[in-house]
């Protein structure tokens, strides 16, 4: 991935799009991930009160999935 502070291009998009097409079932939290990673640098490009929010959305999301595998294995 590069640079969070960088525009999302296309192309990235595109990479994220495929892998989330082809995914395996244990690779939900790492594409949860690279999402909210996209989301947040699309929304540090704009003021747009929408486009934060789905970003915002998207990092709760991420959390609670991380959280839901600490759990599932045994952590805090």
């Amino acid at each position: 991935m590069s640079d969070r502070t960088a525009r999302v291009s296309p192309r990235e998009i595109a990479d994220f799009l495929a892998t989330l097409r082809s995914r395996s079932t244990g690779d939900g939290v790492a594409l949860l991930a690279w999402k909210s990673s996209l989301l947040d640098r699309i929304a540090q490009s704009t003021a747009d009160p929408e486009t934060h929010a789905v970003a915002e959305a998207a990092r709760a999301e991420l959390a609670a999935a991380r959280s839901t595998e600490q759990h599932e294995a045994g952590g805090l």
